[in-house]
């Protein structure tokens, strides 16, 4: 009797026939083969079989799984990408309503987020989700995607909520008016603040516990949610129990706030921006804010008051060494490139004024033309006693240059607190929602580029200034690599504004590993024509009793600072300047040099520079402001940073 093994024998024999063929040959009744050139008995070739009719019933077993398999992983895959799609789509919802002002209709924009993180919320406790919770291999990082939209949907269902019930007790109108800021509505709803920033606590505590995933893009997503939702719960939880609570101090509720506006000029180089021509104050009394009368650096206090707390470092290499030796009064206190030791030289310089004897000192303001003609382009523009219109394009230009043309010296100075005091009283009137932000905006990028700088006594206030990149400082962060020069102009004069400086960079080390190294090249080049240098004021040109033919000469001593935690090394120079020597100020190393650039020609530092190991973004600039609004710095190369 056959057995099922004798019938799978005949199956596999006949699929041998069918290869047979396949490979050639025909096979015969008796099981023996032919060729094609001899087929016996007159049997011609037979057509090949159809490939479904060539596979043999395991390979159908085999097909059928990997269908099944390729089914699934697509759904899962769809799920996924839907998943990223909403929530995606939840972030655009918010990202929407700030730039087309929807903050008015809070509900609405909570309502459409919260539609967008319940839905892939629904996706991720499906069965299906749920069934690939328990595959191995993927299981855990399906469960994080599962925690992470629970987490998300639970924050707009709970939390942001709460955050529109604050915002709909706070009647905005009511906040700023007729130049008064007004804290009572928002100290009123600190209570609400509370539970709401308690509810985006416990939310970010129950994220921070989601277990690392496996898989890589699923644990990169994890890892920058958890950066991004920390980062916010930080500084909502200082906002609600450090900052908020302080506002009636800073707004002047609890005493008078004074702070010193030092109008500096870039025509004039000192490491952290220019000569300090004028000195004004504005107070908050309040919540209002006033701007005083500016009195130049001459009047206030005059050339015999110094600042007195130099460290050895600074007493040294700019009051002792020269070749210019600074005096330190109110006009060179700008020469430090960090502006906290600006702000304590200015305060040495104030206890020592009468004024200062009676009215404590809450801050100090650095601006200079830049920051002035932004405040014209934001508020609108200025018109002088003489009818000169002063504009959001021209207004430096004027302060920086023409007026030293065409005024009197001691008139220039006046100037700038003439336009400034325009600007804030247009500021203390009812300002739009949308100059508001513009303003904000701009002030953001003037300070990153050092043509303003605020710094405060008061340390909570500080750290937010710190942390908005409103208070200028040295090279710190070996993240984000900075590599620092700073001008000291030592012929008294305004050629700052034909001074044109450019920085080329170029990165040498694509494909190595270690740090990164950069090949960089620092131009200097004066403008000024040697007609210009005879005939325009001398106020302008300048003149050194010991270079008598130094019209429109450019005398400045330069600090290089390298990146933190980097280097700098080969240090080439072509035209006329020394080469940089090693230094040191205030426990960093630096390289000091000295150039003349004489009208019509150029200097160039060449160097090399090693950033920190722990470097993440490319080698950046931070220098004394030139007069214009960005310096100019060019990358020749670029690697892609690991």
């Amino acid at each position: 009797m056959p057995t099922h093994d004798d019938d799978e024998h005949r199956i596999e024999a006949a699929q041998d026939d069918v290869m047979a063929k396949d490979n050639g040959g025909v096979a015969s009744t008796d099981g023996t083969e032919t060729t094609d050139g001899a087929a016996s008995n007159g049997v011609e070739r037979q057509d090949k079989l159809a490939w479904y009719r060539r596979v043999r019933w395991w390979g159908w077993i085999l097909i059928a799984i990997a269908a099944v398999i390729v089914a699934f992983a697509g759904t899962v895959g769809t799920q996924a990408l839907l998943v990223k799609h909403h929530e995606e789509a939840a972030i655009a919802v918010v990202k929407d309503a700030v730039k087309n002002n929807r903050l008015n209709d809070l509900d609405s924009v909570v309502a459409d987020v919260q539609k967008q993180t319940r839905a892939a919320r629904d996706i991720t406790n499906g069965g299906l989700w749920s069934f690939t919770e328990k595959i191995p291999g993927i299981k855990g990082s399906m469960r994080v995607v599962r925690m992470m939209t629970d987490v998300a949907d639970e924050m707009a269902q709970d939390t942001a909520p709460k955050f529109v019930d604050v915002a709909r007790r706070i009647d905005v109108k009511s906040i700023y008016k007729n130049g008064r800021i007004n804290v009572e509505p928002i100290m009123k709803t600190l209570p609400e603040l509370d539970t709401a920033a308690q509810s985006l606590q416990r939310y970010t505590e129950e994220f921070d516990k989601i277990p690392e995933p496996g898989i890589g893009v699923v644990a990169n997503a994890l890892n920058s949610s958890r950066g991004m939702l920390d980062k916010a719960n930080r500084y909502l939880q200082a906002g609600v129990y450090e900052y908020a609570p302080k506002l009636p101090e800073w707004l002047g509720y609890d005493g008078k706030q004074t702070y010193a506006i030092l109008a500096m000029t870039p025509g004039e180089m000192r490491a952290s921006g220019g000569l300090v021509g004028a000195v004004g104050t504005v107070t908050i009394d309040d919540g209002k804010i006033e701007i005083g009368d500016f009195q130049s650096s001459s009047a206030f206090p005059g050339y015999k008051v110094t600042a007195r707390n130099l460290s050895e470092d600074e007493q040294r290499l700019y009051k002792e060494e020269g070749p210019m030796r600074l005096n330190y009064d109110a006009r060179d206190i700008a020469n430090s490139p960090d502006n906290a030791r600006v702000a304590e030289y200015f305060k040495d310089i104030w206890d020592q004024t009468d004024m200062g004897k009676h009215t404590k000192l809450d801050g100090v303001i650095l601006a200079d033309p830049l920051m002035v003609q932004s405040l014209v382009k934001v508020l609108g523009d200025v018109k002088l006693a003489d009818g000169t219109v002063l504009t959001g394009t021209n207004t430096a230009d004027f302060l920086l240059n023409t007026a030293y043309k065409e005024y009197a010296p001691e008139d220039t100075d006046a100037m700038f607190g003439t336009v400034a005091k325009a600007c804030v009283k247009r500021l203390m009137g009812d300002l739009s929602a949308g100059k508001m932000v513009g303003l904000v905006s701009e002030m953001l990028t003037l300070a990153h580029d050092r043509h303003l700088s605020v710094y405060s006594f008061d340390p909570t206030l500080q750290q937010i200034l710190w942390e908005r990149g409103l208070t200028s400082t040295v090279p710190l962060n070996e993240a984000k690599p900075e590599l620092g020069i700073y001008i000291t102009e030592n012929n008294p004069s305004k050629m700052g504004w034909y001074i044109k400086r450019s920085t080329k960079i170029t990165q040498l080390d694509c494909g190595e590993e270690g740090p990164a190294k950069y090949h960089v090249e620092y131009t200097i080049r004066s403008t000024m024509t040697d007609e210009e240098s005879k005939t325009l004021p001398q106020y302008i040109t300048g003149i050194r009793a010991e270079y008598p033919d130094s019209h429109g000469t450019s005398f400045e001593k330069i600090m290089f600072m390298p990146p933190a935690g980097g280097t700098m090394s080969n240090f080439q120079v072509t035209g006329n300047g020394a080469d940089p020597v090693a230094d040191s100020l205030n426990f960093r190393l630096i390289y000091t040099t000295m150039t003349q650039v004489q009208p019509e020609s150029t200097v160039t530092y060449s160097f090399d520079v090693t950033v920190s190991p722990d470097a993440t973004t490319k080698l950046g600039i931070d220098e004394t402001p030139t007069t214009s609004a960005k310096p100019e710095v060019t990358y020749e190369k670029l690697c892609r940073v690991e």
